[in-house]
């Protein structure tokens, strides 16, 4: 996959999001960790949504807040590594204004689905927090848009973007009955938004590129640089004969020169 820090330099929408993650991240992670030796209180419950509508209309904010907020170092970290991979491939074919509206619209629908569930089957699914529901609206959006996507996953190999979607979408359904259900109601939620935006016609389609616009770029950098290997190869291959010949002083400055750069490269 792509370089996580190259990713955000070129797109500033993932930076923002990114930032404001870690920042609130920062704040409400501190508070918590200091009011359990009790100094100060803790952030959380003023940045999390409330499983129930009479909590939430106390703190309505929270259904905005809810999808910055990360209280364990894991969590915001796969999270933003997801976000930065699929959010960086997504903005080669919609405008960062749409990817906000995957982002935001997509913890939208996560954050109300769960309230409703929460509300009409009347469970505690305590408070919810994370970008999980805004990650998977702009995974499944991508999956839609270019589902044969190829990333390279450790220890598995090549996998195309749509079943990547697939998999992640049923372990949320796998989960539901699992100690983290309200979390995977929202996950729903989010990949719901995600799919639904991207089959409206023309409103994420229609973008700077296609999935078939993308592909050919990256294939013709691959064979740029194994055209550039087999020249490397074979001047290599030519400064060795004639040192076999005649010897290595019989090789010009420029000559030796290249050798050694040739050397360098290969190996």
């Amino acid at each position: 996959m792509a370089n996580v820090t190259d990713i955000i330099k070129r797109h500033g929408v993932l930076g923002s999001l990114i930032g404001i993650n870690a920042a609130v991240f920062l704040c409400v992670g501190l508070s918590v960790l200091f009011s359990k030796f009790g100094a100060g209180i803790s952030l959380a419950p003023y940045f999390a949504l409330p499983d129930s509508f009479s909590a939430f209309l106390r703190c309505p904010w929270t259904l905005l807040s809810y999808m910055f907020t990360h209280i364990q170092p894991l969590h915001i970290l796969f999270n933003m590594l997801w976000l930065a991979w699929f959010g960086g491939l997504l903005l080669e074919l919609i405008s960062p204004r749409k990817l906000l509206g995957l982002y935001l619209g997509g913890g939208l629908a996560g954050g109300l689905l769960y309230l409703c569930v929460a509300s009409a089957f009347h469970f505690s699914g305590g408070m919810l927090m994370g970008a999980s529901a805004s990650v998977l609206s702009i995974m499944a959006a991508a999956a839609v848009l270019m589902p044969n996507y190829t990333f390279h996953l450790f220890f598995i190999g090549d996998v195309k973007l749509k079943y990547i979607a697939i998999i992640m979408i049923v372990l949320a359904f796998i989960g539901l009955g699992g100690g983290n259900s309200g979390g995977e109601i929202a996950h729903l939620g989010g990949a719901a938004f995600g799919l639904v935006a991207a089959f409206i016609p023309g409103y994420l389609r229609g973008g700077k590129k296609t999935e078939r616009e993308i592909k050919p770029k990256r294939v013709s950098r691959v064979i740029s640089v194994m055209e550039r290997h087999r020249k490397d190869a074979e001047e290599l291959d030519r400064l060795l004969d004639k040192i076999r010949v005649s010897g290595y002083d019989s090789l010009t400055t420029q000559e030796r020169r290249n050798l050694r750069e040739l050397s360098q490269r290969i190996k």
